[in-house]
């Protein structure tokens, strides 16, 4: 019986939850990491000249570059497919017009990602399961409302980003007929990684809509739905990650044999402004450059 009540209450938090975030999700996906030359000389430098280019666009709130949550920069360096993703915030603009409210977005993805396949999809989201919350909206929407609220009291917002430790799980599918808003998280799987992570760690998930895609000509796009599935600071425990992995990815096959499943974490939070995105792979590195230096002085220290 006890089971049934946590099985209704995760139903209830699913089905009422009505309030979605009202802007464009741009999802960028690389499915393949060639460089974009002549123009630019890496992936990265491409890709992230993009980033700086969306700051320019009139609705564009914040980027997120997710990089794979293992060996990340040798993946990326070595062009493994999908080792890295990112996703743009563009509040008060439909998916459908956000490619015309700023045209030089759908030009410097084709300048910054020449020799590539990739798939830059706006989308709308549909459903969401975010336990920890205590409102009926998602968690985008309530960051949307803060980031309202502080700019309407005369400050500037900060970027409501995400931290490196917390695993994010990437969900992309093509299906025939849309999953339903109350079996989602079964359908995909999401419901059994919860269990596997347990509700101590796992903080929301999202469900999207794929309307439109950077490439005008495009009718059929890569993915029909995509889901952002916060399993939480769980990535020290590799098997407890592969398992929820593994689950979401079983699910997804049934539905979609090429569903692209992975853990990833968000490595750069980027805003309207602040440090040029073209530079943060440099700080990036410097950072840990510092902290391991840190790190052998302690351990000198000690001995």
């Amino acid at each position: 019986d006890d089971d049934d009540d946590d099985d209704d209450g995760r139903g209830l938090k699913m089905t009422t939850t009505k309030i979605m975030y009202d802007g464009t999700v741009v999802f960028h996906v690389y499915d393949t990491l060639e460089a974009p030359t002549p123009i630019f000389k890496g992936f990265l430098e491409g890709a992230l000249h993009v980033v700086e280019v969306a700051r320019a666009h009139p609705n564009f709130v914040s980027s997120h570059f997710h990089y794979a949550l293992r060996d990340a920069e040798q993946r990326i360096d070595s062009k493994e497919a999908n080792s890295c993703f990112n996703y743009v915030l563009f509040d008060d603009v439909r998916a459908e017009d956000v490619w015309d409210a700023f045209e030089d977005l759908g030009d410097s993805i084709e300048m910054g990602h020449l020799n590539q396949t990739e798939h830059a999809l706006a989308c709308r989201e549909i459903a969401t399961y975010a336990p920890s919350n205590t409102d009926t909206r998602s968690s985008l929407a309530q960051t949307c409302v803060k980031r309202q609220e502080i700019v309407s009291s005369g400050k500037e917002a900060p970027v409501f980003g995400f931290d490196e430790s917390n695993v994010v799980m990437f969900v992309g599918v093509k299906m025939t007929n849309a999953p339903s808003v109350d079996a989602w998280m079964d359908t995909l799987g999401i419901t059994n990684a919860e269990a596997i992570v347990g509700s101590g760690s796992f903080q929301d998930a999202s469900l999207f809509e794929v309307a439109t895609c950077s490439k005008r000509d495009e009718t059929e796009h890569r993915f029909t739905h995509i889901a952002r599935v916060s399993l939480g600071p769980c990535a020290s425990d590799v098997s407890k990650v592969q398992a929820a992995e593994d689950a979401i990815r079983k699910a997804c096959e049934i539905v979609d044999v090429g569903a692209l499943v992975a853990p990833y974490a968000c490595v750069y939070n980027i805003g309207k402004t602040g440090t040029p995105p073209g530079a943060l792979p440099a700080v990036r590195e410097m950072a840990k450059k510092k902290k391991e230096a840190e790190s052998q002085g302690y351990a000198s220290a000690a001995t």
